[in-house]
């Protein structure tokens, strides 16, 4: 019982798609390439485009000089880091050894 309502639904949407392609390759076909090329843009989709790139350029512009200032500013946190973290290794190994060492020989 599944596979015939399977089977339905596959034969339907087969049916669909031939009649949809039936109905409009003609209009299709009607249709040259000449008439697309030759259709000229309106004052107001050039304007507009040109309005959406100057957009994205300051956009894409500000997002890499954003991305750029927080690269440099985690670089200095790195660094930072680092320094720290070798002041406390140098101040760890000399006092702490010593610490011990002092207690052994006290005892």
């Amino acid at each position: 019982m599944g596979q015939f309502i399977n089977l339905l639904l596959a034969l339907g949407s087969l049916a669909g798609i031939v009649f949809i392609l039936y109905r409009k390759i003609p209009l299709l076909l009607e249709l040259s390439a000449e008439k697309q090329e030759s259709a000229k843009k309106s004052v107001v989709s050039r304007l507009k485009s040109r309005i959406q790139e100057k957009v994205l350029d300051t956009t894409l512009s500000k997002a890499r000089s954003l991305a750029s200032k927080t690269e440099a500013q985690t670089a200095q946190w790195l660094e930072r880091l680092r320094k720290k973290s070798e002041q406390r290794k140098e101040e760890f190994h000399d006092s702490y050894w010593q610490q011990l060492r002092k207690k052994a020989q006290r005892k």
